[in-house]
C-alpha cells in the first residue's frame, strides 16, 4: 500500500512538473514588441479638399498572446497642409492624431524566415486639430499590415501600411467620414 501511495506521489510530481515547463513554455511564446515610424499621411476621399497629405510620425506597442494573434496599439501624428482653396488662399493646416487598437493575425511569422507578415484590424480614434479652430475627436475604424524583415534576433525593419477611417461631423470637417491612411516605415524592437 505504501508503495502505491509513493507511486502516485511520484506520478503527481512528475505531472506538476510537466504542467510546470508547459507552462513555462507558452509564457515563452509570448512576445512583446515596440515600434518607431515615421512616412506620409495621405487623405483620401472628401478630406483631401481640405488637407493635402504630410509627414507622419508613430509608435506602436504589441503583445503576441496566441501562436497568431496579436495585440496591438498604436499612436499617429500626422501633419496636414490646408488645401488651395477654389477662391484662392490655402485651408487652415491640420494635425491629424490617430489612437488605434488593433487586433493582428500573423501570416509568416519571423521563425519560420526572415519575413513576418501581420495583419490587422481594430478601432479608436482620430482627433482633427486645425489651426485657429477648435480640436475635435471622432469614433474611428482600422486596418492594415505590418511587415517585418528581421536584421537581428530582436530587431525588425518595418513597414506599416494603415488604412483608418474617422466617423466625422460634416460641419466641423466637411465630411462625414474621413479616410486618412497613414504609409510608415521603422524598426521593430522585440523585448
Amino acid at each position: 500500500m505504501r508503495s502505491l501511495r509513493t507511486g502516485t506521489a511520484l506520478i503527481a510530481g512528475l505531472m506538476l512538473l510537466g504542467l510546470s515547463s508547459t507552462a513555462q513554455a507558452q509564457w515563452a511564446e509570448r512576445r512583446v514588441t515596440i515600434e518607431a515610424r515615421g512616412g506620409l499621411n495621405v487623405p483620401t476621399f472628401d478630406i483631401s479638399d481640405a488637407v493635402d497629405a504630410g509627414p507622419s510620425f508613430g509608435v506602436g506597442a504589441a503583445v503576441q498572446f496566441a501562436p497568431k494573434l496579436w495585440l496591438m496599439g498604436d499612436v499617429d501624428l500626422g501633419f496636414h497642409s490646408g488645401a488651395k482653396l477654389a477662391g484662392g488662399g490655402q485651408g487652415p493646416d491640420v494635425k491629424v492624431y490617430h489612437y488605434v487598437a488593433k487586433l493582428g493575425y500573423e501570416l509568416l511569422s519571423d521563425r519560420q524566415s526572415p519575413w513576418s507578415v501581420i495583419v490587422n484590424a481594430g478601432a479608436g480614434a482620430l482627433t482633427f486639430d486645425a489651426d485657429g479652430a477648435a480640436s475635435n475627436t471622432y469614433p474611428a475604424i482600422n486596418v492594415g499590415a505590418k511587415i517585418g524583415y528581421r536584421v537581428s534576433p530582436r530587431v525588425q525593419l518595418l513597414l506599416s501600411p494603415q488604412g483608418d477611417i474617422a466617423f466625422t461631423d460634416d460641419k466641423d470637417v466637411g465630411t462625414n467620414n474621413a479616410w486618412v491612411w497613414p504609409f510608415t516605415a521603422g524598426v521593430r524592437i522585440g523585448l
